[in-house]
C-alpha cells in the first residue's frame, strides 16, 4: 500500500510541476498549438508526455490524434501519436494490473468478464482484434490489464500492431473532419451534438442489454 501511495503521489507531483511550468497558461488563450509547434523539440515532447499522463486515466486518444493531424504533417503526427498511444496504453495496462485491479474489476460490465479466457489464450492475435474493435480507448487497456494477458510480448506486440489503423484514421480523416467542424456555424454544431447524444444513449442501452443477458445466463447456469 505504501508503494502504491508513493506512486500515486509521484503522479500528482508530476501534474503539479506541469502546471507550475506553465501548462495552465498554455491551456488558456489558445496557446496549446503554439506550445506544440513553436517551441522546437519541446512541443512534441510535451505532447507525448501529456498523452502518457492523462490518457491512462480514461481520456480517449482521439483528443490528441485529431489536433496532431492539424498541427503537423501526417507522417510526423502519426509517429508522435503512435508513440504516445503505446506509452499511454502500457501505463494504463500496468495501472490495471498493479494499482487498480480490484477497482476496475468491480466496475467492468459483467459481459466483459467472459472475454478473459479468450484474451488469455488468444495471444497476440486476440490483442490485435481488441485494438481494432475498441481503438485507443483506455477501458480496453484496463480490460487487458485485468485479464491474463502478459505485458511482454503479447500486450506490447498486439497493441503496436492493432493501434496502427485507428491512429492513422484519426490523424488523417479525423483531423480533416475536425478542420471542417471548426468552420461550421452554431446550427451545425447543434445537429452534431444531438447525433452524438443519440449515439451515447444507444451505446449505453446496448451495454445494459448485454449485461442483462449475461446475468440471465449466469443465473440459469
Amino acid at each position: 500500500m505504501r508503494t502504491r501511495l508513493l506512486a500515486l503521489g509521484g503522479f500528482a507531483v508530476a501534474i503539479a510541476l506541469a502546471f507550475g511550468l506553465g501548462l495552465d497558461d498554455a491551456l488558456r488563450d489558445g496557446g496549446v498549438e503554439r506550445l506544440a509547434t513553436e517551441t522546437g523539440a519541446l512541443g512534441p515532447v510535451l505532447f507525448v508526455l501529456s498523452m502518457w499522463l492523462v490518457q491512462p486515466l480514461g481520456v480517449p486518444g482521439w483528443i490528441w490524434m485529431i489536433p496532431a493531424g492539424l498541427w503537423w504533417d501526417w507522417p510526423f503526427a502519426f509517429a508522435l501519436c503512435w508513440f504516445g498511444n503505446m506509452g499511454a496504453s502500457t501505463l494504463a495496462f500496468a495501472f490495471a494490473q498493479w494499482v487498480g485491479r480490484d477497482w476496475i474489476e468491480r466496475r467492468m460490465p459483467p459481459f466483459l468478464h467472459r472475454f478473459d479466457a479468450r484474451l488469455t489464450n488468444g495471444g497476440v492475435f486476440a490483442v490485435v482484434v481488441v485494438r481494432l474493435l475498441t481503438g485507443q480507448l483506455p477501458p480496453a487497456d484496463w480490460l487487458l490489464g485485468v485479464s491474463g494477458v502478459r505485458l511482454f510480448p503479447t500486450f506490447l506486440v498486439g497493441t503496436a500492431i492493432g493501434i496502427v489503423p485507428v491512429t492513422l484514421f484519426f490523424v488523417t480523416v479525423g483531423s480533416s473532419l475536425g478542420a471542417w467542424l471548426l468552420q461550421q456555424e452554431g446550427s451545425t454544431w447543434l445537429v452534431i451534438a444531438a447525433v452524438a447524444a443519440l449515439v451515447v444513449v444507444a451505446r449505453r442501452r446496448i451495454i445494459a442489454r448485454a449485461n442483462e443477458r449475461q446475468l440471465a445466463e449466469e443465473s440459469v447456469s
